[in-house]
């Protein structure tokens, strides 16, 4: 697999997918929304990324009938899964996708009716990811709530009955992949735990299964159980002395640049229009001219920015999933969703250490690039001149010979 999530064809359909569910969805409650759709999708990456047996291609196929699957859910409930494989048809047709992939995806996206029973590896994937978030930490303040919003709009449900329901739903439930069963099943029994819990406490309102799903704010600790201020001074430090470094390394790099070019400037000016008098000195000077430019190239490697797909959802930050701080994770994002996201980060201290620890890991790899590149570009200079200088003393004495 390759470090891109997923494919160009399925980021071009990301914009489609995501108009034609904002435009149909009643409120921010519903739980048939764009976080769960981009949940689906990350779900999906994840469990086919874990499957031995996905090429691909194959996986390319189930990410685009998670991102339709559900475009036609906020149009209407019923019968949306017909609609949203057609819209995919429609919209992959244009797109000059293979038939034989399109009518994958229909069939993946069909797989997800309730009740249906998954016929082979591709609708246990889709299954197993759009059910995903019953293993969430946050299933129980945010998709249960949501799905419970978005039920009681349609048809007369008290929030007990919803409790009920919900209890029997994971005890009948049953992930089918092994990559589910091995990675989501001890959330998704927590919540379960969590269920039965809530349905022992007196819920007669929306507003009292509201007041009992809330989030609880977590007592602050003493000093003495957590130096914040030496830990604070350590993560600050450390992110500056990683960031000097990568300065330095830039500057040594843009050094390298400079002189080679430098260098290059002067045999093309200088040395290559006596060659038709001077033949001997070809040799030296295509050696010279040709470390340099191997140099260059180096060195223009080690400077070369990288980012990620720049997408966090509110699912992978509620799990605390990737690193917010950095840009590079963040710049794709709605702008409410980053302001939540950071809200989040900051309320919890253990999530905000986490994302600072991994800011901190991923540079020092990225330093580790940069040094390793840099010094293959001083190795390649430094062999690069011996090897000229040697070249033009061979040269000259073999032409005083002559």
């Amino acid at each position: 697999m390759t470090d891109q999530p997923w494919t160009i064809l399925v980021t071009e359909c990301m914009p489609i997918a995501e108009e034609q569910i904002k435009k149909y969805q009643e409120n921010e409650h519903s739980f048939h929304n764009w976080e769960h759709t981009l949940n689906v999708l990350n779900s999906v990456t994840e469990i086919g990324s874990g499957t031995p047996e996905i090429n691909e291609k194959e996986l390319e196929s189930i990410q685009l009938a998670a991102l339709f699957h559900d475009v036609k859910a906020c149009e209407e409930i019923k019968g949306h899964e017909k609609r949203s494989a057609a819209f995919a048809r429609e919209v992959l047709e244009t797109k000059k996708y293979a038939e034989d992939s399109i009518q994958l995806v229909e069939r993946v996206i069909l797989s997800t009716k309730l009740g249906h029973q998954p016929g082979d590896i591709y609708e246990r994937i889709i299954k197993d990811a759009d059910l995903s978030h019953l293993k969430n930490n946050d299933y129980i303040r945010v998709q249960f709530l949501n799905l419970f919003h978005e039920v009681s709009s349609r048809i007369d449900k008290t929030p007990k009955e919803w409790i009920d329901d919900c209890i029997v739903f994971f005890e009948e439930h049953q992930f089918y992949t092994d990559y589910a069963r091995e990675n989501y099943q001890k959330g998704k029994d927590k919540n379960r735990v969590r269920l039965i819990e809530l349905s022992q406490k007196e819920i007669n309102t929306t507003e009292d299964l509201a007041k009992h799903t809330e989030k609880k704010k977590k007592k602050k600790k003493g000093t003495a159980e957590k130096p914040d201020k030496g830990i604070e001074t350590m993560f600050r430090v450390t992110l500056r002395n990683h960031l000097s470094l990568s300065q330095i390394a830039d500057s040594k790099a843009n050094t390298l640049i400079s002189v080679n070019g430098i260098i290059i400037s002067i045999v093309l000016s200088a040395l290559f229009p006596k060659l038709d008098n001077n033949p001997y000195l070809l040799i030296p000077a295509l050696v010279l001219v040709s470390f340099s430019v191997a140099t260059i190239i180096i060195s223009i490697i080690s400077t070369i920015p990288r980012t990620t797909h720049g997408l966090m959802t509110r699912d992978e930050v509620s799990n605390k999933r990737g690193n917010l701080i950095f840009f590079g994770n963040f710049h794709n994002m709605e702008q409410n969703d980053f302001e939540w996201g950071v809200s989040e980060l900051m309320q919890d201290k253990e999530y905000l250490y986490k994302s600072l620890t991994r800011d901190l890991y991923h540079l020092g790899r990225v330093l580790n690039k940069k040094y390793t590149y840099l010094r293959m570009g001083y190795i390649t200079f430094v062999v690069g001149l011996c090897i000229s200088v040697v070249a033009f003393v061979i040269s000259l004495t073999l032409i005083q010979h002559v």
